[in-house]
């Protein structure tokens, strides 16, 4: 309380209470922003969590998860030797029955086992290509959508002169000019997808870069790494998520696709999807179908997953 000079008492009020700056209100409006944001990537993640796509495509790629760390739990035979019968013949060509569920292939070998024994190559390269293609890709991104300038026109250059060159063929000439190995595989299938998630994260960098809360960082002088790794990123990350489960369905077609013709990375007896099909497409002719469509429909069907799960995901982000 103060004494006026009439004599009354008054209480005593702070020169900032009932007003505020502009530059205070500007940091309560950026806060508030930021919270919003947050619980709005905190919804749209519950609405992941019960898309129907979502349930089906993770439960798809955990039985494939199981089956390529844990092959023995789900597989009857040893996929490299052949089964016999009851007088020690073996058994080639055997269709599908009660025992032998996918039937046996041209050397007698159990194609259900195959199958799930086949799931590791492709479970182990094509999530390793992917992620080595998601950090270099992201970094790559983020640096060029937040600099601008040179940095932009020199990455975006180098980007678009990698896209030029169709796919599969660069893969081809990767593979063949290192040697095909499963390091080499790895790193000619990164080396494919750094471009499209370099170009998709520097497109939602971009966008964000113009925004308050970025605005608000530089005024307070926090350096451009800092900016770029604790403000920009976390809200570029859903971004990056669909790209990388995206980019994962292509990079299993391009392993079954290099395995095919040749490039496995591996013995050709492993079992490997994409070696199977090419042993054993040309018997469909005469009616043996089965050595080649259960490897098939087992690349569909992993395909098939993790596409669901992308597709939600997108669709949770844009809700």
């Amino acid at each position: 309380m103060t004494t006026t000079p009439d004599g009354a008492d008054r209480p005593i009020e702070s020169p900032d209470a009932g007003s505020q700056g502009p530059h205070d209100a500007a940091i309560d409006e950026i806060a508030v922003n930021t919270a919003t944001r947050r619980q709005v990537r905190k919804e749209q993640w519950r609405v992941l969590y019960r898309s129907p796509g979502f349930i089906i495509g993770s439960a798809i790629m955990t039985l494939w998860i199981v089956s390529s760390f844990f092959p023995e739990l789900l597989a009857n035979f040893d996929p490299k030797i052949s089964v016999t019968g009851p007088e020690g013949q073996t058994l080639t060509r055997m269709p599908p029955d009660s025992t032998l569920w996918f039937g046996t292939d041209r050397l007698g070998r159990d194609v259900y086992s195959r199958v799930i024994y086949g799931s590791r190559p492709i479970m182990i390269a094509a999530p390793a290509a992917t992620i080595i293609a998601a950090v270099i890709g992201t970094l790559l991104g983020l640096l060029s959508g937040y600099f601008k300038g040179w940095v932009d026109e020199l990455v975006s250059r180098l980007l678009e002169a990698i896209l030029s060159i169709p796919a599969i063929l660069l893969a081809i000439v990767i593979v063949f000019t290192f040697g095909a190995t499963n390091p080499v595989i790895i790193g000619a299938i990164a080396f494919l997808f750094i471009p499209p998630i370099a170009r998709t994260v520097r497109a939602a960098t971009l966008a964000e870069s113009q925004l308050d809360y970025v605005t608000a960082a530089r005024m307070r002088g926090e350096r451009s790494l800092f900016i770029i790794g604790r403000e920009i990123f976390p809200n570029v990350t859903g971004v990056v998520v669909v790209e990388v489960t995206v980019r994962l369905g292509y990079a299993i077609f391009t392993l079954a696709t290099l395995a095919f013709l040749g490039l496995s990375g591996g013995d050709v007896t492993d079992p490997n999807w994409g070696v199977d099909v090419a042993q054993n497409y040309q018997q469909i002719v005469a009616q043996v179908w089965w050595p080649t469509v259960f490897p098939a429909l087992a690349i569909g069907t992993l395909v098939i997953g993790v596409n669901l799960i992308a597709d939600s995901i997108e669709r949770a982000t844009k809700s």
